[in-house]
């Protein structure tokens, strides 16, 4: 982060001749950025400055010139499995603009205040943290958000750092460099109405979202989300129970409660996620009752701390004592892995996994992963 003084840039700004009262206006609005705890950047420019980039790039990534361009697309599109099944798309940013983006990570979004409900993306939280305040709940409701950073706007993200008291200007520019255009949604909301830019070339007749894969998007959905997070907080107070949320995984439990109540709960929470322009995927709601198992971020939530599912410890064990035993190529065309690589990475998902809620059991899986010699490949 840079160190900005309002006595030595007035000094120097004299001194190249500028105009007094546009270096109070610019003294003015760094102090206010600065009470925010962020670096002070006044324009595109300076943040190309400070991150050892081409304004010229950095120009034509805003007004996202050859945005559409298979010769030089700001982003390459590709799928990866998830974990819990099915496809997941990734946009990974084009080098430079991922150098912007990651500084902006860094020294603008990474000490930001998130609210205390969201677990997912901050630093010293955890799976366990999310999962541990459902513990011993009777009743367990989790919903999931469909297409989650897809549906964070490029407006949502404008106000985030206007927020930081950045100017309107760089407001926009910085929500562009960490937003992506698809030009195929339908619904008006990912229409610009608003046409009337002082600099021509930023006009855009559609409205970016936040693009999976970017180093900016996890902090930013958070902060977009921290409003949200505080009226569901609320709002199950309300009815005496917990709200977490994991990204896209929203838990509530509660206590002394019935289906009704929890259903008429869930109504609520609906129109509240619409209102941020959020719909509820409905094949992912639960309601969990009493006497049933309750798993959270894949965390058993029946006992008084989070623990692992049987089911997932069984399938690491299995998995190491077969290729133990029978080989790595035979376990994976038995198991219709595509390759090893992918089997690889998945077993150090896994132990990964493992090692966040009970790292001694992760110990040892992974001297036996360690034993099977397998590649890896970091994407």
């Amino acid at each position: 982060m840079n160190r900005w003084n309002p006595n030595t840039y007035h000094r120097n700004g004299l001194e190249k001749g500028f105009d007094p009262d546009y270096l109070l206006t610019l003294v003015k609005s760094g102090k206010a950025i600065k009470s925010k705890h962020k670096p002070v950047i006044f324009t595109l420019s300076h943040l190309a400055n400070c991150t050892d980039t081409q304004y010229s790039d950095l120009h034509a990534f805003v007004s996202r010139k050859g945005y559409f361009s298979d010769t030089n697309p700001h982003y390459r599109t590709f799928s990866i499995k998830k974990r819990t099944g099915g496809q997941r798309t990734i946009h990974a940013p084009h080098p430079v603009l991922k150098i912007v983006q990651s500084w902006i990570a860094r020294n603008i979004l990474a000490d930001a205040n998130i609210h205390e409900a969201a677990k997912a993306y901050k630093k010293g939280e955890s799976i366990v943290d999310n999962a541990s305040p459902h513990c011993e709940a009777e009743w367990l409701l989790k919903l999931d958000i469909c297409d989650f950073f897809h549906n964070c706007s490029e407006r949502q993200v404008y106000y985030v750092f206007k927020s930081m008291n950045y100017s309107s200007l760089l407001s926009l520019e910085l929500a562009r460099l960490c937003t992506k255009v698809d030009d195929k949604r339908p619904l008006h909301r990912w229409n610009n109405t608003n046409k009337q830019y002082k600099i021509e070339e930023y006009s855009s007749f559609r409205v970016g979202s936040l693009p999976q894969g970017a180093p900016t998007s996890p902090a930013l959905s958070n902060l977009i989300c921290e409003t949200l997070d505080e009226i569901l907080i609320m709002l199950s107070l309300k009815y005496s129970g917990c709200y977490t949320r994991y990204a896209d995984d929203l838990t509530f439990s509660f206590n002394n409660s019935t289906r009704a109540k929890v259903m008429d709960f869930k109504r609520q929470v609906s129109n509240e996620l619409k209102k941020f322009g959020f719909e509820i995927n409905k094949q992912k709601t639960r309601v969990i009752p009493p006497g049933a198992r309750k798993i959270v971020t894949g965390l058993n939530v029946n006992g008084s701390q989070p623990s692992l599912t049987r089911e997932l410890r069984d399938k690491i064990k299995a998995d190491l004592y077969y290729c133990k035993k029978y080989g790595v190529v035979n376990h994976c065309e038995k198991n219709k892995y595509k390759s090893i690589i992918g089997f690889s990475n998945h077993m150090k998902g896994m132990i990964s996994f493992v090692y966040s809620v009970n790292p001694e059991l992760a110990g040892k899986y992974k001297i036996k992963y360690d034993e099977l010699d397998l590649p890896t490949l970091v994407l």
